[in-house]
């Protein structure tokens, strides 16, 4: 008699967890909870979990490699254009971050920046001026044919290799503030960005740092790490409601070295705990799991593992991946030329450790002779990770 009262309180206890579980459900991804029964009158739309993104970089040095040259003619760069968005496509791709911004400089027609060599343009005239017709809006309107998002891509504060605007001055920012609006209010064909997208090249500067005002006197910058991550979050902050305010998505791509990051001012810790900073980040995680002297060093699975970890807010992360490593000779990391799988075994983990997705460096790359098996691999046993 005492084993069945028993066995009926269980029951009961059971019952009503079950009961409650059912009530209310959790989806973490798109942070959404669902009050049932009794909230009957309380219904609320559930948005999916957004799409994970397989995306590539297309880098200022990319451009003439792929054709892409305001030199060849209007019609002749659109079949560029059109030609490597449909390769993209056949590997996945559906995401691409596109180098607008790289020295200062514009690939759109604007009439603020100056036009950019890397792209056929003379850059002692405006974009505007120098551009025949619109490499940006022609690439835009390709890729959305396809279904494919673009996010454009800039360097914020690098004027050239040697010097960058000082990122301590408000006339800095304001000068990227400049490129962002621009950015988000471009159209063309009524086709329009939809994202921007930072790389980390914020205290890299190898001669000296500049003013807006006054561009040709270089100065020395000596500043705290603290000091450095308080002056890129001004610029971060507001970049990130600029591009809300059109409602468009803003990221970071740092560099894969944790310590180093924090030290040059992209503020790692902050990002992945307090909301209002970006929307995701995509650490460059250039190293295979046969890393060291004597290949034992699972360097790329314990660097996502360590930003994964500090992960505390909504932030999306995609892996950042070296294509272009692959089949390489990388000093002390030898898994770039000893194994041919090094991105396929990296999309997989991506996969299964939580990422949002991954970026592969770069576009050309894709038609290096050298990664041909690498792509191989990738593409065709991957598994199920698309």
């Amino acid at each position: 008699m005492k084993r069945r009262k028993q066995f009926s309180v269980y029951s009961l206890l059971l019952a009503a967890f079950l009961l409650i579980s059912a009530s209310v459900y959790v989806f973490a991804d798109a942070y959404v909870y669902i009050y049932a029964a009794e909230n009957e009158e309380l219904t609320q739309q559930i948005k999916p979990p957004e799409e994970k993104v397989h995306g590539v970089w297309l880098s200022y040095g990319d451009y003439s490699k792929l054709g892409l040259s305001v030199l060849a003619g209007e019609g002749d760069y659109r079949d560029a254009a059109a030609m490597f968005l449909s390769d993209m496509v056949d590997y996945k791709i559906n995401t691409v971050f596109l180098h607008m911004r790289a020295f200062d400089d514009a690939f759109w027609k604007s009439s603020t920046f100056h036009a950019s060599r890397y792209i056929g343009g003379d850059e002692a005239l405006t974009a505007e001026e120098a551009y025949p017709f619109d490499p940006a809006g022609i690439f835009l309107e390709e890729a959305h044919k396809l279904g494919i998002s673009v996010h454009a891509w800039l360097n914020p504060y690098r004027v050239s290799q040697a010097y960058y605007y000082d990122p301590a001055e408000d006339a800095s920012i304001d000068r990227v503030l400049t490129a962002v609006t621009e950015l988000m209010e471009f159209e063309y064909n009524g086709q329009t960005f939809d994202g921007i997208h930072l790389d980390d090249y914020f205290y890299h500067a190898a001669s000296g740092y500049i003013s807006v005002a006054d561009p040709s006197h270089a100065h020395s910058v000596t500043s705290s790490p603290e000091e450095r991550r308080g002056n890129v979050n001004r610029m971060v902050r507001r970049i990130y409601e600029k591009v809300h305010a059109y409602g468009k998505k803003f990221g970071i791509s740092p560099a894969g070295n944790y310590e180093n990051c924090m030290n040059a001012g992209a503020d790692i810790d902050t990002w992945l705990y307090e909301e209002g900073y970006i929307d995701y980040l995509v650490p460059q995680i250039y190293w295979t799991d046969q890393y060291g002297s004597d290949g034992g060093t699972e360097k790329f699975t314990e660097t996502i593992e360590l930003f994964l970890a500090k992960r505390w807010n909504r932030v999306r992360i995609y892996a950042g991946l070296a294509l272009y490593r692959g089949g390489s000779s990388i000093g002390g990391d030898s898994g770039w030329q000893s194994s041919s799988t090094n991105i396929r075994d990296q999309v997989q983990a991506t996969d299964v450790n939580g990422c949002d997705g991954y970026v592969l460096y770069c576009a050309s790359s894709f038609y290096e002779p050298v990664v041909a098996e690498e792509l191989y691999n990738y593409l065709y046993r991957s598994g199920a990770v698309w």
